[in-house]
């Protein structure tokens, strides 16, 4: 079953604590989506915050920063075998507002699942540029999972271009991980975006000791 978020146990904490009670629970769910996925062969990657944090772990985990659910990018063709793969598990696919996703057990909302990234897809009828193909998926000792590579987690938040986009850009800026010359490794269509975000990341977050 693993640590599924209880709202009972949530309020009966000091409230200090609650926000470490939250992503205890939110990296054991990735733990557990992500080894039934494994187990079955069905190919993934971990994208979004948790990505993030694991990529910026590597480098100075001091400006590694939480976040409040699981992203992963897969394959249309591939939802079907993971939502059976995913089930025995306690896992339900869903589709909300027309985001698929897979609840987390029988009380599971969407506040609370894995939320899917589709690959080579637009994301929205307001986004022309599609989300990068899901190629092969970086490894390493940072997380016991898959995730993006760091130039498709870049053009991920390039594509989404929210505040925390932006900052989540300037965490990986101040640790060293990206800087200007990353401009020519990613997609043309998305330099423009680039060169705003950049920017934008290096006014807020270049100099910051926090």
């Amino acid at each position: 079953m693993g640590m599924r978020f209880d709202q009972e146990v949530w309020h009966g904490m000091p409230v200090i604590e609650r926000a470490g009670y939250w992503m205890s629970c939110v990296i054991d769910r990735a733990k557990r989506v992500c080894a039934g996925l494994d187990a079955a062969g069905i190919p993934y990657a971990v994208c979004g915050g948790m990505s993030v944090m694991a990529w910026v772990s590597t480098k100075d985990s001091d400006y590694a920063r939480t976040t409040k659910d699981v992203d992963i990018l897969m394959r249309r063709e591939d939802l079907g075998r993971a939502t059976e793969a995913l089930r025995p598990l306690g896992f339900e696919f869903a589709e909300v507002n027309g985001v698929p996703m897979f609840l987390d057990g029988p009380e599971g909302t969407p506040k609370h699942a894995v939320h899917v990234v589709l690959a080579d897809e637009r994301l929205s009828r307001f986004e022309a540029i599609p989300s990068p193909a899901l190629d092969a998926p970086h490894r390493d000792e940072a997380a016991p999972w898959a995730r993006v590579r760091l130039v498709t987690l870049l053009e991920m938040k390039l594509l989404a271009m929210r505040p925390h986009d932006i900052a989540h850009l300037g965490d990986l800026l101040r640790v060293g991980l990206i800087d200007r010359t990353w401009r020519d490794r990613i997609r043309p269509e998305l330099r423009e975006r680039f060169d705003r975000a950049y920017g934008e990341a290096e006014r807020h977050y270049g100099g910051s000791v926090h």
